[in-house]
């Protein structure tokens, strides 16, 4: 069975998916910590234990061809999780993604032809890490976006949609997945060549994606005679035309830890400097006044009780005044306005800081961190255009952590890279 990404799991239900079966990919992705455990038996000693098994018992069974597998999601924009921020989204109404998995030769940032546009965090990458050097597999995808104005893809589509698809499947937030797999050699080469000059933007699995490499390069100096066709040269990867118009980006929100010293009128005080300062009567309101697009920078935050706010900067400001050590198209980002100006400059919380900040797409959750008083302020953001998306990585810019979330989500399990 499958679950959702690792990342995204709270303790709760990684409990219901360990529930659910005693073959869910959760015992694979994240499997319990115990007490007792150690270097020779812990969660990712016992992931390996598990895929073995199920590999023994035929629970799990090996494509017997080389295939690419397309993956399509059917899906509507929960108002409980993203509110009213961005009518455009398309709330209600039934959308589609296509894309499809294979693998993806991993390359150094560096050579420019697979770009990340986020900061990552060195816990979740020793994680995943841990995980790939005990099991030596991939149960989840790297999320990759390309440009494709002419859609040369659609074809493949149209041929295998009308198909009965090898896996369809509605999880339990009403999102349909269903997946074909490709193993004619005709086709297969025709996806292979037509990626072969594209240059890839990571949307989401930045973690996964530098564990992958960082497991290639211990690979590699423990195996200099090693070909660089060997399997851990490569991670599994999901691939989406950023233009085919299912690419839907929307905000991670803010709520910042209670700390010493925090007051809420030297808070507003100082943030009157730079934005106009609205208090408007409930959640509400506040998501319907981020909906103008003629405010150019404006987020909301909440300080608790009823006391929602909509700050918009100010006209007299100059951004590039205000944010030195950004570039320009990155200072134009809602976000980085954010963490610039309000959580490092007039909270005082340095860059980088891990601890300090809750993230989460759901706004209902990050109101809740500060009604229950573990929290004293949230902010709420705009979503990330893709135009502005395509422009940050092609710049060779990053965004803050957790900046975008790509909607839906790939589940963990629907296709497993087993490097040998």
């Amino acid at each position: 069975m499958v679950a959702p990404p690792y990342d995204i799991i709270s303790t709760e239900a990684q409990e219901r998916y360990y529930e659910m079966s005693e073959y869910n990919v959760i015992r694979l992705i994240l499997g319990k910590q115990f007490p007792g455990d150690d270097e020779i038996d812990n969660k990712y000693t016992r992931a390996a234990q598990f895929l073995q098994k199920w590999l023994g018992q035929g629970i799990l069974v090996r494509d017997p061809s080389p295939s690419i597998y397309l993956l399509e999601q059917e899906y509507g924009l929960r108002s409980d999780i993203f509110g009213a921020i961005n009518s455009s989204l398309g709330q209600g109404k039934p959308l589609h993604r296509r894309g499809f998995i294979a693998l993806l030769q991993l390359e150094e940032f560096s050579k420019g032809i697979i770009r990340p546009h986020e900061a990552t965090m060195a816990e979740p990458k020793r994680d995943r890490l841990n995980l790939i050097r005990a099991c030596r597999a991939n149960f989840c995808q790297v999320f990759t976006t390309y440009e494709d104005l002419e859609n040369i893809f659609d074809r493949v589509w149209e041929r295998k949609i009308d198909d009965v698809p090898l896996i369809d499947i509605t999880e339990e937030e009403n999102i349909r997945h269903r997946l074909w797999r490709i193993d004619d050699e005709k086709t297969v080469r025709f996806i292979v060549e037509g990626m072969r000059d594209k240059r890839l933007f990571i949307a989401d699995g930045h973690h996964r994606y530098e564990s992958a490499l960082e497991y290639r390069n211990e690979m590699r100096k423990s195996h200099p005679e090693d070909p660089t066709s060997e399997a851990y040269n490569y991670v599994m990867s999901y691939f989406v035309n950023m233009e085919g118009g299912g690419l839907k980006i929307l905000p991670i929100h803010r709520a910042v830890r209670k700390f010493e010293g925090f007051e809420r009128k030297n808070l507003l005080k100082e943030i009157a400097k730079y934005f106009d300062v609205k208090m408007v009567g409930n959640l509400n309101e506040l998501l319907l006044g981020m909906r103008d697009q003629e405010v150019r920078h404006r987020m909301g935050m909440f300080t608790g009780k009823e006391e929602f706010y909509l700050l918009s900067l100010k006209d007299g400001w100059s951004i590039e005044g205000l944010i030195k050590e950004k570039r320009e198209i990155s200072r134009k980002l809602d976000v980085v306005i954010l963490h610039s100006l309000v959580i490092e400059k007039i909270l005082g919380i340095p860059a980088g800081n891990e601890e300090s900040i809750t993230y989460s797409e759901k706004i209902s959750e990050v109101v809740s961190k500060v009604r229950d008083g573990s929290h004293c302020v949230a902010f709420f953001l705009r979503p990330v255009r893709v135009s502005e998306f395509r422009g940050i990585v092609e710049a060779g810019e990053i965004m803050p952590k957790k900046t975008t979330f790509f909607y839906p989500k790939l589940l963990s399990g629907l296709v497993i890279n087993k490097f040998d």
